[in-house]
């Protein structure tokens, strides 16, 4: 039994000792979900040109006599709309202009139309109005050539999608999608037992696993055959980079995964972590491929796939995290709880905002089997060994979304 940093060195251990993540060409169009494997930079800024911000009129400052009177007509020349590469202004002139066409060389300022009375061809605008550089977009000024717009382990999405198509980006690569292999069993989920009982494991796990951009396959060995079993792990295994197992790993007269996997070759990297709930957790490998062996309960299940599994896989696919969404939140507690000497406890908690602060509050829990507290909860706070969380403490949390 090892303890939880321990555990947590093994696995970034075990993910450095992997291969490298392999890379594949798609489309923009599939683009979604799925790990950026490049660093990306614009190759042409953006906007692409000085270009209208509205729908007006498009002329020269310099143009506009100083007369002392509050208003001024300019007579009508061009028209001007997206997609056209207009002549240089004309000047003593105004030329319509619609949103996001380009800037006629010598114009400094866009006036909308809404802001001028037009007659017989001619604007009367308000001097008030006619500023250099108005309601211009300047060549670059979201990004210029040459700028980093994305970088390897970007998961991407419809935010990033835009990005690279303002650059025409056809094809980009990407790492190919793991593979997660993953078996439930028991005798009770099969469809004819006496006692049936929904099999709640693979559906919580695929949707874990799948936000991560992976690739989840999932079978459920619906008895407590042990040849069952390894027929399934056999199979699974030869369409899978990690293989992930929930249930049938205590010392029970039906928990044949620890011994299906030794038969089978495996090796162990750790058998149990001094964990609360969560204990059973075994990781193994199996020839160079990870084998996660989780415990049954689907709270436990859980806990171990988001600090244990996720990270993991995170360091193994070289995901990243949002920048703009820090992993873990701050706030003080409004409860008290204390650790065993040697295990680390992980509380559900509600996270609100008072005042300044952010305060989390403990949510009720039956234990390892418990899936209703996870609806409520927005966050699990991890107390290291042997220690206590006050009232008032400062501490960190792990969102569970």
């Amino acid at each position: 039994m090892v303890d939880y940093d321990q555990a947590q060195a093994l696995l970034a251990q075990l993910a450095k000792s992997l291969p490298a993540p392999q890379t594949e060409f798609i489309p923009l169009s599939l683009a979604r979900g799925r790990i950026l494997a490049q660093n990306l930079k614009a190759s042409t800024p953006r906007p692409e040109a000085d270009i209208s911000a509205m729908d007006g009129y498009a002329l020269r400052c310099a143009d506009i006599p100083d007369t002392g009177q509050s208003h001024v007509t300019l007579p009508l020349r061009d028209y001007i709309t997206a997609g056209d590469c207009p002549p240089p202004h004309q000047n003593g002139t105004a030329a319509t202009i619609l949103t996001g066409a380009r800037i006629p060389l010598g114009a400094d300022c866009v006036i909308a139309r809404e802001r001028v009375e037009m007659c017989d061809g001619t604007l009367r605008l308000a001097l008030s109005d006619i500023a250099a550089g108005k309601n211009i977009r300047r060549e670059g000024e979201e990004f210029p050539t040459g700028s980093t717009l994305l970088t390897a382990g970007q998961k991407l999405d419809w935010r990033h999608v835009a990005l690279l198509a303002s650059q025409n980006m056809k094809q980009l690569a990407v790492y190919k999608q793991v593979r997660i292999g993953l078996i439930a069993n028991g005798a009770e989920f099969a469809d004819n037992a006496q006692d049936c009982r929904a099999e709640i494991n693979t559906p919580l796990l695929t949707a874990m696993l799948e936000s991560l951009g992976l690739h989840v396959v999932t079978r459920v060995v619906g008895s407590d055959n042990r040849q069952d079993l390894q027929n399934a792990v056999l199979e699974m295994e030869a369409q899978s980079d990690v293989l992930i197992t929930t249930g049938g790993i205590s010392v029970g007269q039906t928990d044949h995964v620890l011994p299906v996997m030794e038969q089978l070759g495996a090796s162990c990297l750790f058998r149990r972590v001094k964990i609360k709930p969560g204990k059973p957790l075994t990781v193994m490998t199996l020839g160079h491929k990870p084998v996660f062996c989780l415990p049954g309960n689907p709270g436990a299940t859980a806990i171990c796939t988001l600090f244990f599994v996720i990270p993991f896989l995170r360091s193994l696919i070289n995901v990243k995290s949002e920048s703009d969404i820090p992993y873990t939140s701050d706030g003080r507690s409004s409860f008290s709880f204390s650790s065993p000497a040697e295990t680390t406890c992980f509380v559900p908690v509600t996270y609100a905002q008072s005042g300044k602060e952010g305060v989390f509050t403990a949510v009720p829990s039956r234990g390892a089997s418990d899936i209703l507290c996870f609806s409520h909860a927005t966050a699990l706070v991890l107390i290291p060994a042997g220690q206590t969380l006050n009232v008032g403490d400062w501490c960190s949390a792990i969102p569970l979304n």
